[in-house]
This record gives structure tokens, sequence and C-alpha cells, in this order.
């Protein structure tokens, strides 16, 4: 939904918001003095086609737009966001970085009182009935199990359902499929207290019953992070305490929800699973005054270092999907920068659209910016390496001119529907980044915190810094700068599509002839990057090879290190030996548990 929708949907009501806004007082005629000039006599009228005040003197108009941005002193997306509020728009951040509308179905599902059974198995965790009953919780029948029923109810909507199998050990879970995962626990939530959520209900329960009252659980335990997303209007502003459980899975969590919320604590119980245990072993007073104690704790912005955790390098990084490179340099790392560069027509979108396919297979969701691709010539470049050389997928379309092969409309579906929420594109429409730098940081912030994304691909933005510096070096090197300090502590890595400074055509020993100091720009970026890649065209002979791709720096090691690789022009994809030509992606593969849409949950010692 762009600009355009937005003032569509709010029509003629702009006109008595400005006139109010501005006390404008219409005549007769419906006329008033202009705003913009030194009016003596009406001379501005309201403009229905075009939704705006319009002056018949000065020639200037007022939509919207104009009066939040020029007379509210407003951001562009502050007046945007103004809107969307002011319409009741419900609304997510998609692929276009557009606001766009989001449906979920309700839940349908029948249900009935807790059994004795039910109510005893809660018991054995000290959870009373009482608390059962104000935490709402039912019971019903699923895949023909007996299954307790967490209901998520928001300004009194039932909105999502999770699922419990009752037992003593060891359970199954699951939700509704296409329905909106909340926080479970939002009614009963005040205002202006701290917020303990909990990875899992009984711990919600367990902090409830201890007298805690203001908590909430994650619908779908330490994994899923949707509920950011869908609650973040709703977390806003809030002190967040996040009581997570003393494992693996838990501290990743706690740290994942650290990075993308503000003003965030975390409880791990030193020898303890979870609150649920605290309860069921201290007792009630126990649970409380971890949670004070926590609440009370150093202020944010110090941190004691003993009390952070250590971070192995052997952490899992990002793959790009070139089997050599990633062998050598170990993967990507998260808190690092990388660029990549070389000359026109010589390989680097092939590289870069490869390695995002990659991405979008291991599930690392990616945030692209590209100041030469359109929208629609990455989706179709991207696209037509995930069918690959797959004749079942296409069809023949004549145009004016040939007869080409295009994909089939069910395919291109079915890849939307593989990667959606995986891979945000920048829209360049909201308006010229490189003079907004500010601006364009904050989308990336966004993107991070509220949607998970890991990757940030910005291809030839410090082309554009050129056109536009008085001092192109030193804007460029702010810029690699500002960078570096995004993914500094966040679990996130940046790479700059950049090109050469220099046309050279040579290749010497099957090397590529381009330096780390041919990067165009200051001198600088080459020392601020973690890893530089070179793409090259083999222009010489022999031919047993078509592009060279070249590590020129990594972090790793500091030794020179090329590969080499052919082109297939049917795949659109480069290859060799290890790097494969033909691959078969997971929209190709739907499983069994995505076709019944149920979301099944990690086991954990306790459960």
């Amino acid at each position: 939904m762009d600009a355009k929708e937005l003032k569509e949907m709010l029509g003629v009501r702009a006109r008595d918001i400005i006139a109010d806004g501005l006390r404008l007082t219409p005549n007769r005629s419906g006329m008033v003095k202009c705003p913009l000039h030194d009016d003596k006599n009406p001379s501005m009228s309201w403009f229905k086609d075009g939704l705006m005040w319009r002056c018949h003197a000065c020639h200037g108009k007022i939509d919207i737009f104009d009066y939040y941005t020029k007379f509210e002193h407003m951001t562009f997306a502050e007046a945007r966001e103004k809107l969307i509020e002011m319409l009741g728009v419900n609304t997510v951040f998609e692929k276009s970085n557009r606001v766009t509308k989001k449906e979920y179905a309700l839940p349908k599902i029948e249900m009935r009182e807790l059994s004795q059974e039910a109510i005893d198995l809660m018991a054995v965790r000290k959870l009373t009935k009482e608390t059962l009953a104000s935490w709402k919780v039912k019971e019903s029948t699923w895949n023909g199990s007996k299954v307790y029923v967490y209901q998520y109810f928001h300004n009194g909507i039932l909105k999502h359902v999770t699922y419990r199998e009752v037992k003593p050990k060891g359970f199954k879970g699951g939700c509704e499929k296409n329905t909106e995962p909340i926080l479970w626990g939002m009614w009963h939530v005040e205002d202006g207290k701290p917020l303990v959520i909990t990875e899992g209900q009984p711990d919600a329960m367990a902090v409830w019953q201890s007298g805690y009252k203001n908590v909430v659980s994650v619908p779908s335990g330490a994994s899923n992070m949707t509920w950011i997303d869908t609650c973040w209007d709703w977390l806003q502003g809030r002190e967040i305490v996040v009581w997570a459980d003393n494992d693996k899975p838990g501290i990743d969590f706690a740290e994942k929800v650290k990075q993308r919320l503000k003003d965030v604590k975390v409880i791990l119980s030193d020898t303890l699973k979870d609150a649920n245990e605290v309860l069921y072993r201290y007792g009630p007073e126990k649970v409380l005054e971890i949670i004070e104690n926590k609440i009370n704790e150093m202020p944010l912005g110090l941190k004691d270092v003993a009390h952070m955790e250590y971070k192995r390098s052997a952490s899992a990084g990002i793959e790009t999907g070139f089997y050599e490179y990633d062998s050598y340099v170990e993967d990507w790392k998260d808190g690092e920068l990388t660029i990549i560069f070389g000359r026109n027509g010589e390989g680097k979108t092939t590289f870069v659209s490869q390695i995002i396919s990659h991405c979008l297979e291991k599930k690392v969701k990616t945030f692209l910016y590209s100041g030469e691709m359109s929208d629609y010539k990455i989706q179709d470049w991207l696209y037509r390496q995930l069918v690959g050389n797959k004749k079942e997928h296409m069809l023949q379309v004549r145009t004016k001119y040939r007869i080409k092969d295009e994909i089939k409309p069910e395919v291109v579906k079915q890849i939307k529907q593989w990667h959606e929420g995986s891979l945000f594109l920048f829209d360049r429409s909201e308006g010229k980044v490189a003079n907004d730098l500010d601006k364009f940081f904050d989308v990336m912030e966004l993107a991070f915190n509220r949607f998970g994304v890991r990757l940030f691909i910005i291809d030839n933005l410090m082309s554009r810094l050129e056109e536009k510096a008085e001092s192109l070096n030193s804007d460029q090197a702010n810029f690699v700068q500002r960078c570096k300090d995004f993914v500094n502590n966040k679990d996130a890595h940046i790479v700059l599509v950049a090109h050469p400074n220099k046309e050279k055509r040579e290749i010497t020993n099957g090397q590529g002839n381009l330096e780390k100091t041919d990067i165009s720009g200051s001198n600088n970026i080459p020392n601020k990057a973690d890893n530089i890649i070179a793409v090259e065209r083999n222009w010489g002979e022999p031919r047993d090879f078509d592009c060279i791709i070249t590590s020129l720096k990594n972090r790793e090691n500091g030794e020179r290190k090329a590969f080499k690789y052919l082109f297939s022009p049917k795949t659109l994809r480069f290859y060799n030996n290890h790097t494969r030509e033909e691959i078969k992606f997971g929209w190709e593969e739907p499983t069994r548990i995505e076709q019944l849409g149920i979301e099944v949950k990690e086991k954990t010692p306790w459960d």
C-alpha cells in the first residue's frame, strides 16, 4: 500500500484535516486564503481529483503528505504511519518495503473443559486448577491425541491457538494454520510495569501464580521469532524481561530478543531449567525474588563482563553456496563486512544472485538494495536461477520478435510461497537514498530488529555516492564505516557490491589481475573490509573456465586464493566439480508437515 493508495483511502477527509490544522476558513465559494504566499483575497480551493488544496494564484498545492511533512514537521515515513494509524489498517513490512495488508484466519476449534487427568498433570508441576482457569486453558482432541489448548486473545478476539499433548514427559505440539502468532496472555498485561516473556506456557503460568501478573509466553518455543513482528506495536515502549530456558536454544533465543527489541533484560536460572522448575523446587517466593532482582539490577547501558555469554569462533556463519570459497574462509561471519567488486558484465550479478538463492534455501533472511537493476529484473533473474534448466517448469510464449521460455505462473506462485518473508528489497521509490543515508540505515535497522534479517547486500550504492558527493573518498569511507558500525555486535553480515576504479584486461598465470587497491573510492575502504572478493571473466586462453572468483582478503588468513568456474546460460549459474550447475531447491520439495500446516515444537529435557 503506497502513498497514493493511502491518500485515496483517506479521501475527502484530508480537506478538513488540512483546513483545521492550518485554520483555513472557506468563504461561500469554498475558497480559502493560501498559506503559501501573502494572499489578500482567497485564491485556494479544494481539488477533488488530486485530493489537495491548490492555489490559483501561486500554483502551490497542499495534499495530506505536504501538510504533515511541511507544516507538522514529520518525516515522510512518520506521515505515512500517521495515515495508517488513522485509517486503522492492519499492516506488516514485506519484501518490497511497502506497507501492505496481511490477512490471518481466526481459529476454529472445538474445545471442552479440562479433564481431571489434565488438571492432575499440571498439578505435578505445582500449577493449580485456578491458575489454569485464569489463563483460559481448555482441552481438545488433535491428531487423535488429547491436548491442552492455549488460547491467544487480543482486544477480546481469539487470534491464535496452540496445542500440547497431555502427557507426563515428551510431547508433540502445534498450532492452527494461518492464524496470527501473538504472545500468550496479552489480555491481562498492565501498561507501565516491566513485562516478563517466558519461553513456554507453563513457565508463564508459574510466574503468574507466584504473584507477578505482567507475564506472557511466546507462541512456539525458542526457534520461532514471528511474534516480534505480529506484536511489534504492542511491544513498543515496554521494559522487557526475558526468562529463557537455561539451555543452548534458550540462550540463543534470549540473545535474539535482546538484539531486536529495546530495553531487554534476561533471566537464566543458574542450575534450573526454567521458571516452572524454580516454582516446583523452591516455591513462589523464589520466583518473585529472581524477577525483582532482575528488574532492579544494573541500569541498561552498563554490563558486567563476567555475566556476558562467551561466543566461540566456531559459531555458525553464512554460506555463500560456493563450496571451495566457503571451505577456504570458513563461511561469512556475523558482525563482518564483505566487498565484492568487478567490471560491468563480468559476473557480479550472477555471483550475488547465486548467493541469495543459496541463502533462501538455508533460510537466511536477506535484504537487497540494487542501484542498477529494476525490481522486476532482480526477481526474474533470481527465479530463473531457482527454476534452472527444468523444461517442465517453463512454457513457451510468442513475443513480437521470437518465442521465449517463461516460468509457469503456478511455479512462480510456488516459489513466492517458499521464500515469503525471507527476501526484502529496499523500495527505491521511497526517495533518493544517496541523499538520506540516515533513512537508509533506519530501514536496515527495522529489517534486522523486526524481521530478523541476517544478510544485507548493498549493490552499487557507493557509485550513487560517487555521483552525489562533493568529497567522494570521504563520503564513501564514511559510508563503509557506517556499515561496519551497523553490524558491530549484531548477528548480521553486510556485503557491498562495488566497481573497480581501473579497467584492466589481462589475466596473468590464470589469476585475476584486480587488486584490493583497485576498489573505487578511498584507499581506506579495503582496510575496513573483513573480506574482499574480485569477480572477473576469463578473456584469455585456454577457455577451460569462464569466470574466476578471487579472495583478495579474509580474516581467517591473509593468503590470496582464486577459484575457477564455468557459466551455464541455461541455469544462469557458475559451476564446477563441487558447486553444481543444476540444483533442486526447497520450493520443489514441500514436506508433509508444511502440507498439513502443523508446527512441531522442540522437545526439551524438562518437558
